[in-house]
């Protein structure tokens, strides 16, 4: 659990005192289902999970200024601006089990929870489009705060198509090590000449996905996650990605996923194939130096 403290040495007005503690909870991401840039527009299509990062703000005069949680504390300035609030000092505790870095939307998460947490310690609500055009304003963002599947552009947080609710499908993931910074990432020089140069495979990946999860075909959304993680290799190549391809052959597998921006990858397992615990166990006495783990497709939202 890690503890802030947004101060900035100007007290708090007697009417900010009086508001409540505010809490929530957004969920991380296994990288996307699809990213890419079509007709020169950037988009991703979000794969939430249910790992979640829980924030609690409250209103404080007092601590240390921590400056780890930095984005956390630019959302919850947003957030305040966007709600008309004079608060200059408030306090977060935040409790997460996703890792930084790895292309899992621990930034989303966190700055979308804080924003929701501070409109609640206010006694108010934000809706999923307002979280993600602050969450934009501080980084390239995830679209985790809309309910279902949604696909977002994140670089301007726009909502852009609700796709449908997400399958019960139960995943495993894998993390080889290292890390992406997303925020340099996006400010690549060849960023856009890659894009342009996977954009007829993100296409059809886009088309699968979307018709996948309309009617249901489950193989079909995982025939085209699987084409969104090739045509990326263009971009950010991952090592092992072959080998994981191979394995979800083997698995029977419906499909693989990246974190386009990141380092993990994941596998959508049928409902009626192996476990998921079972096959996380093998790939980790093959890939001991690996974290490898399981959790499941859940729709967005924020809670």
């Amino acid at each position: 659990m890690d503890f802030i403290n947004c101060a900035n040495g100007t007290a708090i007005s007697k009417d900010v005192i009086q508001f409540k503690q505010g809490f929530a909870a957004a969920p991380g991401t296994c990288g996307e289902l699809v990213q890419g840039v079509i007709r020169g527009e950037p988009f991703l299509v979000s794969c939430p999970v249910d790992l979640w990062s829980e924030v609690t703000v409250e209103l404080s005069s007092e601590g240390d200024s921590v400056a780890h949680l930095d984005k956390s504390c630019r959302a919850l300035q947003h957030s305040l601006a966007y709600l008309g609030v004079r608060a200059n000092c408030v306090s977060m505790t935040r409790k997460s089990p996703l890792p930084e870095g790895k292309g899992m939307a621990s930034s989303t998460a966190d700055i979308a929870a804080t924003c929701l947490a501070t409109a609640r310690a206010c006694g108010r609500e934000l809706p999923p489009e307002v979280i993600a055009g602050i969450a934009a304003r501080v980084e390239p963002s995830d679209g985790q705060m809309f309910p279902g599947i949604m696909m977002i552009n994140h670089l301007t947080g726009e909502p852009k198509r609700y796709l449908g609710q997400a399958p019960p499908l139960e995943m495993v993931i894998a993390d080889p090590g290292g890390s992406i910074d997303s925020v340099l990432f996006n400010c690549r020089r060849d960023l856009a000449s890659k894009n342009f140069q996977k954009e007829p495979m993100v296409r059809q990946a886009l088309e699968l996905v979307t018709r996948g999860l309309l009617t249901g075909d489950w193989e079909m959304l995982g025939r085209g996650t699987s084409i969104s993680a090739q045509a990326n290799q263009v971009l950010l190549p991952k090592q092992h990605l072959s080998l994981w391809r191979q394995w979800a052959s083997e698995f029977r597998a419906l499909g693989v996923i990246v974190a386009h921006s990141g380092t993990i990858m994941g596998m959508l397992m049928r409902p009626d194939g192996l476990e998921p615990r079972e096959v996380a166990l093998y790939i980790q006495r093959k890939k001991p130096d690996w974290k490898v783990w399981h959790t499941t497709l859940i729709n967005g939202g924020l809670r």
